[in-house]
């Protein structure tokens, strides 16, 4: 038997409790913000594009995406593939997303090494640098955005915005990743072809029409 004295504490726990409840199981938890992978065309600085040839699936297997898109862009014999997926379950895009985009046998990817670093053209944008293993010459590229706000360490990103995240619906953070399979030793990321799309794919997806 609880004390009279106790029951107005109680009732504010419980009602402290109930409101992430009610947010997060009653109705939908995850809040528009009218942007899409759709906005990005196929063709990007100068180089066209076709599907990679995924699974339809893929992207709500791996990532329980339902908005994403993967092409391979072409421009004379260079070539980059593209991936950009939304979701709300965070961490299957930051914690190590080139496990699911880039590597297997399928695209034969090996990376050591990760860096942030920006570039000169979008400084504002910090840039996830996965270099090649030794032998190996495939370099990615990836940013990560989530709320209008492009994130450069994600796990700090995740622990500061836990509170927030009790008591209001969550965004879907965007992975966009790209893949050169070919890129030069010790490329100077200013002006490599690559970088050059993953910016136009950004601006474009945040200015549709633009890129």
């Amino acid at each position: 038997m609880i004390s009279a004295r106790y029951v107005p504490a109680v009732c504010v726990l419980f009602l402290i409790a109930l409101v992430p409840t009610l947010i997060h199981s009653y109705g939908s938890d995850v809040a528009g913000d009218g942007l899409s992978t759709a906005a990005i065309g196929s063709s990007l600085v100068g180089y066209q594009s076709v599907p990679s040839g995924r699974s339809a699936n893929w992207g709500l297997n791996r990532f329980e995406s339902d908005d994403w898109i993967e092409r391979n862009y072409s421009s004379g014999g260079d070539s980059v593939r593209l991936t950009v997926i939304r979701s709300s379950d965070l961490k299957s895009l930051y914690h190590h997303p080139e496990l699911a985009v880039a590597y297997g046998p399928r695209f034969g990817a090996s990376f050591v090494g990760h860096e942030v670093t920006h570039l000169a053209a979008a400084p504002g944008i910090p840039v996830h640098v996965l270099r090649p293993s030794p032998g190996t010459s495939a370099l990615g590229l990836y940013v990560l955005l989530y709320d209008n706000e492009f994130i450069d360490d994600p796990v700090w990103f995740q622990l500061r915005t836990a509170g927030k995240l009790l008591v209001t619906r969550r965004q879907r953070m965007t992975l966009f990743f790209v893949h050169d399979i070919s890129a030069p030793d010790n490329v100077n990321l200013e002006t490599l072809p690559a970088a050059k799309l993953l910016l136009a794919a950004i601006e474009q997806f945040i200015r549709p029409g633009r890129g």
